[in-house]
């Protein structure tokens, strides 16, 4: 349920924005063992620390809220984790400028920009590329097995395909011919719910809007 941040004051939004960078360090701080978490992690930090200047300057006491975050051994499942926060602070960023300062507002969209332009992209990215190296084998093996003359350029079509998902370039007509894709049943647990779930359902709710 979207926040109606007309009911809340400025330093109260300002709350919520240094909260959700907060949960951000706790959730990379728990997923150090990729390189990708570690560097996200040390540039929320420095946001994070201009978040804190700032709130001085303003005269805005910060209230820490209590926050639990999910903890996973699997890599696939941290990426969908840190997929699915970014996307969330990215909707809290485009949703708040009206309701605040002009310096708040300047400081939010650096921090909406590096999330969407940066984070985001690298996390499907990787997101894809571990999920792609876990099916190969499995697609391989099944193209062998199935002795089709097109079966060689299978493994290159789907990933033309999901690569169009994860950079955002595609559209309907590409998520059903990834969907329909003899490789796709290779995608179950949570390659499929992390990958192509999350992906697409971006792409549908874009074609909604457009719509």
């Amino acid at each position: 349920m979207q926040i109606k941040f007309d009911n809340y004051s400025k330093e109260e939004i300002y709350n919520l924005a240094f909260n959700y960078e907060n949960r951000g360090i706790l959730i990379y701080s728990n997923f150090v063992d990729m390189e990708i978490f570690n560097q996200i992690l040390s540039i929320k930090k420095s946001g994070l620390e201009l978040l804190k200047n700032l709130a001085n300057e303003k005269n805005y006491n910060i209230i820490l809220n209590e926050c639990e975050v999910l903890n996973s051994k699997d890599d696939l499942e941290k990426l969908i984790i840190a997929i699915n926060y970014e996307l969330e602070i990215n909707e809290f960023y485009k949703n708040v400028p009206e309701f605040i300062d002009d310096d708040a507002k300047d400081l939010f969209f650096r921090l909406w920009a590096t999330s969407n332009n940066e984070y985001i992209p690298a996390l499907k990215a990787s997101l894809l590329s571990i999920s792609c190296q876990n099916l190969t084998p499995n697609i391989q093996n099944s193209n062998k097995n199935n002795a089709d003359p097109k079966s060689n350029n299978s493994i290159k079509d789907f990933l033309e395909e999901a690569n169009k998902i994860a950079s955002g370039e595609a559209n309907m007509e590409n998520i059903n011919t990834l969907l329909n894709h003899p490789s796709f049943p290779f995608f179950s647990g949570v390659a499929a719910g992390g990958l192509v779930g999350l992906l697409i359902n971006e792409i549908i709710k874009k074609e909604k809007i457009d719509e």
